[in-house]
């Protein structure tokens, strides 16, 4: 089953029984109707929310519809000119210049935007009903293509377009004297302390720095690297930073609950002498009292945090957002933000039927969504995916990576803000010294880039795209700027 959300809106069943349970309100569609003959400069700013379908008169849509036309041709609106365009031949039992005369004679207000936020809400009333009589028919009578779960997902994305449209669904445009004052007193604002920096600090100075504070809210981040090179050590450490000053959220769709629970552990009870890994937290048997003194101490640690982890083996895009939203919700009764939403990682996103089979296009559309998802919720989606092979082809001079080893889609280099690189040369020295193991030069090198971590920003819409040399310890699930123990 696949739910057309244009057709929700525009539907209108044949019988007269069957119409009128329908949530809508012809008496406020008139007075919107009238509000704008009386005083069309309106049609500006009620054009911005309300589409032609969103009345639920067949009339009143044909009315509308022309007044939007003339106004856009840059013809005079009134109840003659538009009476003079329509096609039908009669509203209401009257001609359609009386009955628009009328209309204008019996307006009790004329303010058409707030008649036009009423007419709107009724739509989004009718556009919930047709979608839940249409899962509750594909629910009774659907084929064995019809499952549950795909059922479930393909109504959120459904549910989503409708409250994705508002309230009004006005655009909150600005002209340039506006945009110069708003942005004067940002400025003056963050300069004088009385502004906070909305950023949240990735925990690594450097990065910090080059992204103008850390993780900015309405952005799109991609955090990307070849298996082996630490994306799920950095998410830990990254998202576990993040979460020391804002509301953070992580869809783990890789790898277990008790071995994410494990990593963050492990990275939050690091000492430097005597690191425990996360696989030997997980084991538990061979643990000492020493070690179960610090596993506790850190568990104490991770409890302060602000971090809800979800771990499910695949979740789509309208899952994520009303994570999102419930997570937000969540926060904000204890007076705390959503900052960052980690997801681990780009291959776990199940994708509606639209692009079946084109994976091009499947990625085009989760990056699209969870773009456009970190804007209307104000925080940064930080994804992680994974580099083509091409990094490793034989001709390559070296192993780092580069932009376009962006895996299946362009279409993720061009919606990201950040993308970070990750690379790990100890990875490919150590199969060279398997190969080559009496070699000494190797070997030292090896024991020389144990713990080095390449973090290449390959693309920065916020300023410059250096490389940073960072500290790593893969076992351990932990990454700094400089060899660290607990922080």
């Amino acid at each position: 089953m696949s739910w057309d959300n244009e057709k929700v809106v525009a539907f209108r069943p044949m019988d007269s029984q069957a119409l009128e349970r329908l949530p809508h309100c012809f008496d406020t569609e008139r007075a919107l109707l009238a509000a704008l003959l009386l005083k069309p400069d309106q049609l500006t700013e009620v054009a911005q929310g309300l589409k032609v379908d969103d009345l639920f008169g067949a009339e009143h849509r044909e009315v509308y519809g022309t007044m939007l036309a003339l106004s856009a041709g840059g013809l005079p609106v009134s109840a003659v000119t538009v009476a003079q365009y329509l096609k039908t031949r009669e509203i209401a039992g009257q001609p359609p210049a009386r009955y628009l005369a009328s209309l204008a004679a019996d307006a009790a207000s004329w303010d058409a935007p707030g008649h036009a936020k009423i007419v709107r809400e009724f739509a989004r009333r009718r556009s919930l009903v047709m979608i839940g009589e249409g899962l509750a028919e594909q629910a009774r009578q659907g084929g064995a293509e019809d499952q549950a779960g795909t059922l479930i997902d393909e109504i959120d994305t459904a549910l989503l377009e409708v409250r994705g449209t508002g309230s009004d669904g006005r655009m909150s445009g600005q002209d340039a004297a506006q945009a110069t004052a708003w942005m004067r007193e940002r400025i003056q604002g963050l300069r004088s302390g009385l502004l906070r920096s909305t950023a949240v600090s990735t925990g690594i100075a450097d990065l910090d720095r080059a992204t103008n504070g850390g993780f900015q809210r309405g952005q799109l981040w991609l955090l990307a690297g070849r298996p082996g090179m630490g994306k799920t050590v950095a998410m830990t450490s990254l998202s576990r930073f993040a979460a020391r000053t804002s509301g953070v959220l992580v869809f783990q769709c890789e790898v277990t609950r008790d071995q994410q629970i494990a990593r963050y552990l492990a990275d939050l009870s690091y000492l430097h002498n005597r690191p425990l890994t996360f696989g030997k937290i997980m084991a538990a048997v061979d643990l000492t009292d020493d070690e179960m003194w610090r596993i506790d101490e850190a568990m104490q640690r991770y409890e302060r945090l602000q971090l809800k982890l979800e771990c499910e083996p695949g979740v789509s895009v309208a899952q994520i957002a009303a994570a999102v939203k419930a997570e937000k919700r969540r926060l904000a009764k204890t007076g705390q933000e959503l900052g960052v939403v980690f997801i681990d990682y780009l291959k776990f996103i199940k994708v509606s039927d639209r692009y079946q089979g084109n994976r091009v296009l499947e990625i085009g559309e989760i990056s699209g969504s969870l773009k456009q998802l970190a804007k209307a919720e104000d925080v940064c989606v930080v994804l992680l995916t994974q580099l083509n092979r091409d990094v490793e082809h034989k001709d390559r001079k070296n192993n780092r990576p580069r932009l376009s080893d962006l895996r299946d889609s362009g279409e993720l280099e061009q919606d990201a803000d950040a993308v970070l690189m990750l690379y790990r040369e100890a990875y490919y020295l150590a199969e060279k010294v398997k190969l080559s193991p009496h070699d000494p030069e190797l070997c030292s090198r090896l024991i020389d880039k144990q713990n080095a971590l390449e973090l290449l920003l390959t693309k920065n819409r916020a300023g410059p795209t250096p490389t940073l040399d960072l500290w790593c310890d893969v076992a351990s699930s932990a990454i700094a700027q400089t060899t660290r123990g607990p922080q």
